[in-house]
């Protein structure tokens, strides 16, 4: 009798091996390849939002702040927290500017403007985002 086809056993066993070999490549791709990139784009996203909030109002209500010690950042309306985000254990951020807070006025000018840095300490990778000091911009750079 001529065999022109895989029994269903081999087939099987093609199959998990091929399966077996595929979750190995997955487990070693690092889960947080693009954390950093979101991490940035995130901090953008709320110094842009504190922006605005501060140019609706006539007061600038809404900062900023970093909490180095504790890897993360607060986004204060007067003195209550409406939003905390707290980075994983190997990234950490630093800020420029000595004051650890940044902040706008009402026409959107920053104040204390600077650079923020946010750090992978298990590849040294850095992305920055800069906070223009005359024109507010948000700009992060590579």
């Amino acid at each position: 009798m001529l065999n022109k086809g895989f029994t269903l056993i081999e087939l099987v066993v093609a199959i998990s091996i091929l399966c077996i070999v595929s979750m190995l490549a997955v487990a070693i791709i690092d889960i947080d390849m693009f954390y950093l990139e979101k991490m940035a784009d995130e901090f953008a996203m709320d110094v842009r939002y504190v922006q605005m909030e501060c140019m609706k109002g006539e007061t600038d209500n809404h900062r900023i702040c970093i909490d180095i010690t504790n890897g993360c950042y607060h986004i204060y309306n007067v003195a209550v927290i409406k939003k905390t985000v707290v980075f994983k254990n190997r990234y950490k951020i630093d800020y420029s500017n000595q004051n650890m807070s940044v902040g706008f006025t009402h026409d959107g000018t920053p104040v204390n403007p600077g650079t923020f840095t946010i750090i992978d300490t298990k590849t040294n990778e850095t992305l920055k985002i800069s906070i223009v000091p005359t024109t507010g911009r948000t700009v992060i750079k590579e």
